[in-house]
This record gives C-alpha cells, structure tokens and sequence, in this order.
C-alpha cells in the first residue's frame, strides 16, 4: 500500500506541469492565467523534493565520513 501512495505522489508534480505547459500553450489569450499556479506549485514540488534529498545524503555521507575517520 504504502508504494502505491509513493508512485502517485512522484507522478502528481510532474503531470502538473505538463498540464499547465498544455494549457497555456493551447488555451484562449484570457484563460492562460489559470494555468501558471498549477505550473508553480508542480515546479516548487519537484525542487523542493530535490533539495532535501540533496540535504538527506549530504548528512548520511559527512555521517559516514565521520565514522571512517574516528576507527
């Protein structure tokens, strides 16, 4: 179950900027605005999401880099 939920969350950003790349590409002049905060908050997910794992395994690495050092 718990799988399941990770899968559509890692495909819900990305499908929000395709949707809004769509929209604004193929919509009217005045409807176009409704599609840029659906296109930021999905670009915000995917930064974000990839700057705490950045953080994540900078932390494991200088861990096990401290405990290569202290043997």
């Amino acid at each position: 179950m718990r799988t399941k939920n990770l899968l559509i969350y890692t495909l819900i950003a990305p499908t929000m900027v395709l949707i809004s790349i769509f929209g604004f590409a193929f919509r009217t002049e005045r409807k176009k605005i409704f599609y840029v905060p659906i296109g930021t908050i999905g670009i915000y997910l995917i930064l974000s999401k990839d700057f705490s794992r950045r953080l994540i395994r900078k932390k494991i690495l200088n861990k096990i880099k401290f405990f290569k050092n202290n043997k």
